[in-house]
């Protein structure tokens, strides 16, 4: 299953976040080469704050972390506004109903990740999510059958070339997105904070 992981329910998901984390320096830092930030063995920047929603999939909160992934609100600090904009054509998109979708890791695991911030937009009400992509990720974050489309040319980032897009959100994508990819129903479950107290 996979885990929706806000402010409120994060204490119950400390040891799964820490390996999330971990795997994210393994996957950006060592294998791909990512000027990125590690302290002590971890991958973490300033946009995982207290606001960030995160999709952990794992078969219990102390399971093995088998993939993730990083919602911004976009009215808010968020990469693609922030350090990306030069990949849009236009103004980056930005609003309360908008999010911005980051550090998939890994992305083999990329259409169950996509469908499971699909079902977390709808429950929040978000209509869009935006996302930066790698030329070698772009075509894999295209087929799963969402609506997602360029909001400008691919552009050289280090040895990467990347390109920005953004896919509308609604229950018939989702359900086409699920057809697509042989997934039977909901991924996502949400464990609220109070749970942690009553135990």
């Amino acid at each position: 299953m996979i885990h929706i992981v806000t402010a409120e329910n994060r204490s119950l998901f400390r040891h799964a976040l820490m390996e999330m984390h971990l795997q994210r320096k393994q996957v950006f830092i060592d294998e791909l080469g990512w000027p990125l930030q590690a302290d002590a063995g971890v991958e973490i920047d300033e946009y995982d704050s207290e606001e960030a929603i995160y999709l952990i999939e794992a078969q219990s909160p102390r399971a093995p972390v088998t993939g993730s992934a990083r919602l911004l609100r976009t009215d808010r600090p968020h990469l693609l506004g922030d350090r990306f904009s030069h990949l849009c054509a236009s103004a980056p998109p930005a609003g309360p109903d908008i999010w911005e979708a980051t550090r998939f890791c890994p992305a083999p695991m990329l259409a169950r990740m996509i469908a499971a911030i699909m079902e977390t937009a709808l429950i929040f009400g978000t209509r869009r999510v935006s996302f930066v992509a790698s030329a070698a990720l772009a075509p894999l974050a295209l087929k799963v059958g969402w609506s997602a489309k360029a909001l400008g040319p691919t552009h050289r980032a280090g040895r990467e070339r990347v390109r920005a897009f953004a896919a509308d959100i609604d229950a018939e994508g989702l359900a086409r997105v699920r057809a697509q990819n042989a997934i039977a129903g909901p991924l996502t479950r949400y464990a609220p904070g109070t749970l942690n107290r009553a135990a």
